[in-house]
Protein backbone atom coordinates (compact mmCIF):
# COMPACT_ATOMS: atom_id res chain seq x y z
CA UNK A 1 0.00 0.00 0.00
CA UNK A 2 0.86 3.47 -0.93
CA UNK A 3 2.61 5.95 1.81
CA UNK A 4 0.37 8.72 2.29
CA UNK A 5 2.99 11.04 2.77
CA UNK A 6 4.46 10.59 -0.16
CA UNK A 7 3.19 10.83 -3.75
CA UNK A 8 4.14 7.78 -5.89
CA UNK A 9 4.37 8.34 -9.94
CA UNK A 10 1.83 7.26 -12.26
CA UNK A 11 4.16 4.47 -13.35
CA UNK A 12 4.53 2.87 -9.28
CA UNK A 13 0.86 3.22 -8.82
CA UNK A 14 -0.13 1.11 -11.73
CA UNK A 15 1.91 -1.33 -10.89
CA UNK A 16 1.12 -1.62 -7.06
CA UNK A 17 -3.01 -1.12 -8.21
CA UNK A 18 -2.52 -4.43 -10.37
CA UNK A 19 -0.56 -6.12 -7.90
CA UNK A 20 -2.58 -5.89 -5.10
CA UNK A 21 -5.80 -6.78 -7.39
CA UNK A 22 -3.90 -10.16 -8.35
CA UNK A 23 -3.38 -10.78 -4.85
CA UNK A 24 -6.58 -10.65 -3.96
CA UNK A 25 -7.62 -7.27 -2.98
CA UNK A 26 -10.35 -4.81 -4.07
CA UNK A 27 -9.78 -1.39 -4.55
CA UNK A 28 -12.33 1.56 -3.90
CA UNK A 29 -11.74 4.85 -6.01
CA UNK A 30 -12.01 7.17 -3.43
CA UNK A 31 -9.93 5.54 -0.94
CA UNK A 32 -7.33 5.12 -4.04
CA UNK A 33 -7.53 8.59 -4.42
CA UNK A 34 -6.55 9.24 -0.80
CA UNK A 35 -3.73 6.89 -0.51
CA UNK A 36 -1.81 7.54 -4.18
CA UNK A 37 -3.12 11.50 -3.50
CA UNK A 38 -4.78 11.52 -6.05
CA UNK A 39 -7.48 12.79 -8.26
CA UNK A 40 -10.35 10.75 -9.80
CA UNK A 41 -9.51 10.79 -13.26
CA UNK A 42 -5.71 9.70 -12.96
CA UNK A 43 -6.88 6.26 -11.12
CA UNK A 44 -9.71 5.99 -13.94
CA UNK A 45 -6.87 6.08 -16.55
CA UNK A 46 -5.30 3.87 -14.30
CA UNK A 47 -8.03 1.17 -15.10
CA UNK A 48 -8.64 1.49 -17.90
CA UNK A 49 -4.92 0.77 -18.79
CA UNK A 50 -4.90 -2.49 -16.54
CA UNK A 51 -8.22 -3.70 -18.70
CA UNK A 52 -6.68 -3.19 -21.70
CA UNK A 53 -3.14 -4.75 -20.77
CA UNK A 54 -4.80 -7.69 -19.53
CA UNK A 55 -7.50 -7.96 -22.59
CA UNK A 56 -4.34 -8.10 -24.73
CA UNK A 57 -1.92 -10.40 -22.72
CA UNK A 58 -4.12 -11.62 -19.87
CA UNK A 59 -7.47 -12.61 -21.70
CA UNK A 60 -8.13 -15.48 -18.51
CA UNK A 61 -8.23 -12.73 -16.33
CA UNK A 62 -10.82 -9.82 -15.73
CA UNK A 63 -11.38 -6.87 -14.32
CA UNK A 64 -14.23 -6.22 -12.97
CA UNK A 65 -16.39 -3.42 -10.65
CA UNK A 66 -18.62 -4.99 -7.35
CA UNK A 67 -21.32 -2.69 -7.65
CA UNK A 68 -22.61 -3.60 -4.16
CA UNK A 69 -19.29 -3.02 -2.31
CA UNK A 70 -18.49 -0.28 -4.36
CA UNK A 71 -15.02 -1.80 -5.53
CA UNK A 72 -12.70 -3.39 -8.38
CA UNK A 73 -10.86 -5.87 -8.49
CA UNK A 74 -9.67 -8.70 -10.87
CA UNK A 75 -10.62 -12.90 -11.49
CA UNK A 76 -9.26 -14.85 -13.67
CA UNK A 77 -11.56 -17.67 -15.49
CA UNK A 78 -8.84 -20.53 -13.91
CA UNK A 79 -6.12 -22.42 -15.63
CA UNK A 80 -8.05 -25.78 -14.11
CA UNK A 81 -11.60 -26.86 -13.43
CA UNK A 82 -12.81 -27.15 -10.10
CA UNK A 83 -13.44 -30.84 -10.93
CA UNK A 84 -10.32 -31.16 -12.11
CA UNK A 85 -8.48 -29.35 -8.87
CA UNK A 86 -10.61 -31.44 -6.08
CA UNK A 87 -9.63 -34.53 -8.17
CA UNK A 88 -6.14 -33.75 -7.85
CA UNK A 89 -6.46 -32.66 -3.96
CA UNK A 90 -8.45 -35.93 -2.99
CA UNK A 91 -6.28 -37.94 -4.39
CA UNK A 92 -2.88 -36.60 -2.64
CA UNK A 93 -5.08 -36.72 0.65
CA UNK A 94 -6.02 -40.28 0.21
CA UNK A 95 -2.26 -40.79 -0.36
CA UNK A 96 -1.36 -39.51 3.54
CA UNK A 97 2.14 -39.30 1.81
CA UNK A 98 2.42 -35.39 2.61
CA UNK A 99 3.43 -33.77 6.07
CA UNK A 100 0.11 -31.26 6.76
CA UNK A 101 2.58 -28.44 6.16
CA UNK A 102 3.42 -29.58 3.02
CA UNK A 103 -0.53 -30.52 2.03
CA UNK A 104 -1.41 -26.97 3.08
CA UNK A 105 1.04 -25.73 0.52
CA UNK A 106 -0.15 -27.81 -2.40
CA UNK A 107 -3.71 -27.06 -1.71
CA UNK A 108 -2.90 -23.63 -1.85
CA UNK A 109 -0.90 -23.53 -5.07
CA UNK A 110 -3.60 -26.09 -6.47
CA UNK A 111 -6.57 -23.69 -5.58
CA UNK A 112 -5.01 -20.56 -7.00
CA UNK A 113 -5.56 -21.94 -10.45
CA UNK A 114 -8.88 -22.12 -9.98
CA UNK A 115 -11.27 -19.26 -11.47
CA UNK A 116 -11.58 -16.49 -8.84
CA UNK A 117 -15.28 -17.50 -8.30
CA UNK A 118 -14.85 -21.00 -7.09
CA UNK A 119 -11.38 -20.68 -5.24
CA UNK A 120 -13.48 -19.77 -1.91
CA UNK A 121 -16.07 -23.32 -2.75
CA UNK A 122 -13.15 -25.18 -2.85
CA UNK A 123 -11.94 -24.33 0.26
CA UNK A 124 -14.81 -24.92 2.18
CA UNK A 125 -15.21 -28.35 0.50
CA UNK A 126 -11.46 -29.50 2.18
CA UNK A 127 -11.40 -27.80 4.75
CA UNK A 128 -12.59 -30.61 6.99
CA UNK A 129 -10.86 -33.05 5.16
CA UNK A 130 -7.37 -31.62 6.71
CA UNK A 131 -8.79 -31.06 9.70
CA UNK A 132 -8.87 -34.66 10.70
CA UNK A 133 -5.33 -35.26 8.16
CA UNK A 134 -2.63 -37.76 9.47
CA UNK A 135 0.19 -38.50 7.07
CA UNK A 136 1.87 -41.40 7.04
CA UNK A 137 5.56 -40.75 6.98
CA UNK A 138 6.91 -38.36 9.85
CA UNK A 139 9.15 -36.21 7.13
CA UNK A 140 8.08 -32.80 6.56
CA UNK A 141 10.59 -32.17 3.46
CA UNK A 142 9.28 -34.41 1.21
CA UNK A 143 8.53 -31.75 -1.60
CA UNK A 144 12.36 -30.82 -1.23
CA UNK A 145 13.55 -34.49 -1.30
CA UNK A 146 11.39 -34.59 -5.07
CA UNK A 147 13.00 -31.52 -6.00
CA UNK A 148 16.36 -32.94 -5.33
CA UNK A 149 16.34 -35.67 -7.07
CA UNK A 150 14.55 -34.09 -10.05
CA UNK A 151 17.53 -31.80 -9.92
CA UNK A 152 20.10 -34.96 -9.91
CA UNK A 153 18.19 -37.06 -12.84
CA UNK A 154 17.92 -33.58 -15.44
CA UNK A 155 21.62 -33.31 -14.70
CA UNK A 156 22.36 -36.88 -14.59
CA UNK A 157 24.28 -36.39 -11.54
CA UNK A 158 26.32 -39.08 -9.50
CA UNK A 159 24.78 -38.69 -5.99
CA UNK A 160 26.38 -40.10 -2.29
CA UNK A 161 23.93 -40.77 0.22
CA UNK A 162 23.24 -42.91 2.87
CA UNK A 163 19.93 -45.36 3.08
CA UNK A 164 17.31 -46.81 5.67
CA UNK A 165 16.95 -49.95 4.35
CA UNK A 166 14.06 -52.03 5.93
CA UNK A 167 16.37 -54.95 5.72
CA UNK A 168 17.92 -54.97 9.05
CA UNK A 169 21.16 -56.42 8.06
CA UNK A 170 21.84 -53.48 5.94
CA UNK A 171 23.90 -51.03 7.53
CA UNK A 172 22.12 -47.73 6.73
CA UNK A 173 25.91 -45.45 7.68
CA UNK A 174 27.30 -47.39 4.37
CA UNK A 175 27.82 -44.37 1.85
CA UNK A 176 26.49 -45.50 -1.71
CA UNK A 177 27.24 -43.97 -4.99
CA UNK A 178 24.96 -44.07 -7.67
CA UNK A 179 23.19 -42.17 -10.61
CA UNK A 180 18.93 -41.58 -10.24
CA UNK A 181 17.29 -41.97 -13.24
CA UNK A 182 13.51 -42.14 -12.81
CA UNK A 183 11.23 -41.00 -9.98
CA UNK A 184 7.88 -42.64 -9.53
CA UNK A 185 4.99 -42.89 -6.92
CA UNK A 186 3.42 -45.86 -5.86
CA UNK A 187 0.98 -47.00 -2.73
CA UNK A 188 1.18 -43.87 -0.70
CA UNK A 189 5.50 -43.68 -1.64
CA UNK A 190 7.64 -41.99 -3.68
CA UNK A 191 10.39 -44.18 -5.07
CA UNK A 192 13.31 -43.21 -7.19
CA UNK A 193 15.38 -46.03 -9.61
CA UNK A 194 19.34 -45.57 -9.01
CA UNK A 195 22.32 -46.90 -11.05
CA UNK A 196 25.07 -48.12 -8.42
CA UNK A 197 28.32 -47.81 -10.03
CA UNK A 198 30.24 -49.85 -8.01
CA UNK A 199 27.68 -52.42 -8.24
CA UNK A 200 27.03 -52.07 -11.65
CA UNK A 201 22.97 -52.24 -11.30
CA UNK A 202 19.78 -50.20 -10.66
CA UNK A 203 17.57 -50.94 -7.91
CA UNK A 204 14.77 -49.04 -6.47
CA UNK A 205 15.07 -46.93 -2.75
CA UNK A 206 12.19 -45.71 -0.88
CA UNK A 207 12.49 -41.14 -1.25
CA UNK A 208 11.54 -41.07 2.62
CA UNK A 209 14.18 -43.41 3.54
CA UNK A 210 16.92 -41.44 2.77
CA UNK A 211 19.01 -40.29 5.39
CA UNK A 212 21.80 -38.09 3.96
CA UNK A 213 22.01 -37.62 -0.25
CA UNK A 214 24.42 -34.93 -2.22
CA UNK A 215 25.56 -34.57 -5.93
CA UNK A 216 29.48 -34.85 -7.12
CA UNK A 217 30.50 -32.69 -9.13
CA UNK A 218 31.12 -34.88 -12.31
CA UNK A 219 27.83 -36.93 -14.72
CA UNK A 220 27.48 -40.27 -15.45
CA UNK A 221 26.04 -41.73 -18.63
CA UNK A 222 24.36 -44.84 -17.26
CA UNK A 223 24.67 -47.92 -19.85
CA UNK A 224 21.79 -48.56 -21.92
CA UNK A 225 21.39 -51.99 -20.71
CA UNK A 226 21.55 -51.39 -17.19
CA UNK A 227 19.27 -49.36 -17.70
CA UNK A 228 15.66 -50.51 -16.15
CA UNK A 229 12.06 -49.47 -18.13
CA UNK A 230 10.49 -47.80 -15.36
CA UNK A 231 6.71 -48.82 -16.90
CA UNK A 232 7.66 -52.76 -17.13
CA UNK A 233 9.37 -52.62 -13.17
CA UNK A 234 6.19 -51.08 -11.69
CA UNK A 235 3.78 -53.87 -13.89
CA UNK A 236 6.16 -56.56 -12.00
CA UNK A 237 6.03 -54.86 -8.19
CA UNK A 238 4.11 -55.23 -5.79
CA UNK A 239 5.20 -52.57 -2.90
CA UNK A 240 8.49 -54.02 -3.34
CA UNK A 241 10.93 -54.80 -5.80
CA UNK A 242 12.68 -58.06 -4.07
CA UNK A 243 13.55 -61.82 -5.03
CA UNK A 244 13.52 -63.22 -8.65
CA UNK A 245 11.30 -62.29 -11.45
CA UNK A 246 8.91 -64.88 -11.52
CA UNK A 247 5.55 -66.17 -13.77
CA UNK A 248 2.46 -66.82 -11.30
CA UNK A 249 -0.28 -68.50 -11.55
CA UNK A 250 -2.74 -68.59 -8.77
CA UNK A 251 -6.88 -69.60 -8.25
CA UNK A 252 -8.51 -66.49 -6.89
CA UNK A 253 -12.06 -67.24 -5.34
CA UNK A 254 -12.85 -62.99 -4.32
CA UNK A 255 -13.75 -60.28 -7.00
CA UNK A 256 -11.06 -60.70 -9.94
CA UNK A 257 -10.83 -57.04 -10.53
CA UNK A 258 -9.47 -56.76 -6.85
CA UNK A 259 -6.25 -58.55 -8.05
CA UNK A 260 -5.75 -57.29 -11.26
CA UNK A 261 -5.90 -54.02 -9.74
CA UNK A 262 -3.00 -54.85 -7.16
CA UNK A 263 -0.97 -57.13 -9.88
CA UNK A 264 -0.22 -54.63 -12.75
CA UNK A 265 0.24 -57.04 -15.89
CA UNK A 266 -1.99 -59.79 -14.34
CA UNK A 267 -4.52 -61.45 -16.47
CA UNK A 268 -7.72 -63.80 -15.74
CA UNK A 269 -6.35 -67.16 -17.57
CA UNK A 270 -9.52 -69.11 -16.99
CA UNK A 271 -13.06 -68.23 -15.54
CA UNK A 272 -14.22 -71.21 -12.80
CA UNK A 273 -17.77 -71.78 -11.59
CA UNK A 274 -17.07 -70.23 -8.06
CA UNK A 275 -13.03 -68.47 -9.14
CA UNK A 276 -11.00 -67.59 -11.72
CA UNK A 277 -6.88 -68.36 -12.86
CA UNK A 278 -4.96 -65.27 -12.76
CA UNK A 279 -1.24 -65.12 -14.34
CA UNK A 280 1.42 -62.86 -14.54
CA UNK A 281 5.29 -61.79 -13.70
CA UNK A 282 6.05 -60.38 -10.45
CA UNK A 283 9.22 -60.16 -8.43
CA UNK A 284 8.68 -63.00 -5.96
CA UNK A 285 9.19 -61.33 -2.56
CA UNK A 286 7.46 -58.76 -3.20
CA UNK A 287 4.40 -60.46 -4.79
CA UNK A 288 4.38 -62.62 -1.55
CA UNK A 289 3.29 -59.64 0.56
CA UNK A 290 0.17 -59.37 -1.27
CA UNK A 291 -0.09 -63.63 -2.06
CA UNK A 292 -0.51 -63.75 1.59
CA UNK A 293 -2.71 -61.09 2.51
CA UNK A 294 -5.03 -62.96 1.12
CA UNK A 295 -6.16 -65.90 3.03
CA UNK A 296 -8.14 -68.05 1.98
CA UNK A 297 -9.43 -66.55 -0.97
CA UNK A 298 -6.10 -67.36 -2.58
CA UNK A 299 -4.14 -70.50 -3.81
CA UNK A 300 -0.76 -70.33 -5.87
CA UNK A 301 -0.49 -73.40 -8.40
CA UNK A 302 2.74 -71.72 -10.14
CA UNK A 303 5.30 -72.09 -9.73
CA UNK A 304 6.53 -74.50 -6.96
CA UNK A 305 9.04 -72.36 -5.52
CA UNK A 306 6.53 -70.26 -4.90
CA UNK A 307 4.00 -72.62 -3.26
CA UNK A 308 6.57 -73.83 -1.17
CA UNK A 309 7.56 -70.50 0.04
CA UNK A 310 4.48 -69.49 0.56
CA UNK A 311 3.23 -72.87 2.82
CA UNK A 312 6.76 -72.25 4.78
CA UNK A 313 5.43 -68.91 5.91
CA UNK A 314 1.75 -70.16 6.62
CA UNK A 315 3.21 -72.66 8.84
CA UNK A 316 5.51 -70.33 10.59
CA UNK A 317 2.36 -67.53 11.06
CA UNK A 318 0.71 -70.95 12.93
CA UNK A 319 3.34 -71.87 14.92
CA UNK A 320 3.04 -68.82 16.80
CA UNK A 321 0.26 -69.80 18.30
CA UNK A 322 0.84 -72.64 19.05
Amino acid sequence: MADNKTKTSSRERILEEYIRMMQGETINFKEAMKEYQSTLKPIQVDFQFIRSLMTDYMPDHELYYDRKHNVHGIKNSGWMQPAEILAILKLIIGTRTFSKDELVKIQYDLIKLAPTDEQANLKKVLNNTLDKYIPISQRDDLVELIQSFYDYINAKKVIEFTYKSSRKDIDSTNLQVGVPYSLYFDRSYFYVMIYLIDQDESRIFRLDRFLTHRAKHRSFNIPAVRREDMGVAINRTYLLKMGNIIQYKFQYWDYPQTALDKLPGSKVDKKLTDSVIISGEMYSEGGLLWLLSQGNRIKVLEPQSLVNEVQTRLQRALDLYK
